[in-house]
């Protein structure tokens, strides 16, 4: 699908970002929102954490795409400059 580790890293990035986008929006939305019985704003409280986790998940995954991205363009960098001696 990828012609290169790049284009792969790049990918997840960009694409990571747009999903921790949506559940920021998501949260936003139903911290905006009232619930009148315990019972819903138990299961808001409940909703709220696991988007939160999820973002912080998405997070980190842009970090380690992150990282393994400047991994690859180091070593693709020295391979270059050993080739070019």
């Amino acid at each position: 699908m990828f012609k290169n580790e790049r284009n792969k890293r790049l990918f997840h990035i960009v694409s990571n970002l747009f999903i921790a986008g949506i559940w920021t929006w998501l949260l936003y939305v139903q911290s905006q929102i009232d619930y009148p019985t315990t019972l819903e704003s138990n299961f808001q409280k409940a909703y709220m954490f696991i988007l939160v986790t999820f973002i912080i998940a998405t997070i980190v995954r842009i970090g380690y795409h992150f990282f393994k991205l400047k991994k690859y363009t180091a070593a693709k960098n020295a391979k270059k400059l050993s080739k070019s001696h």
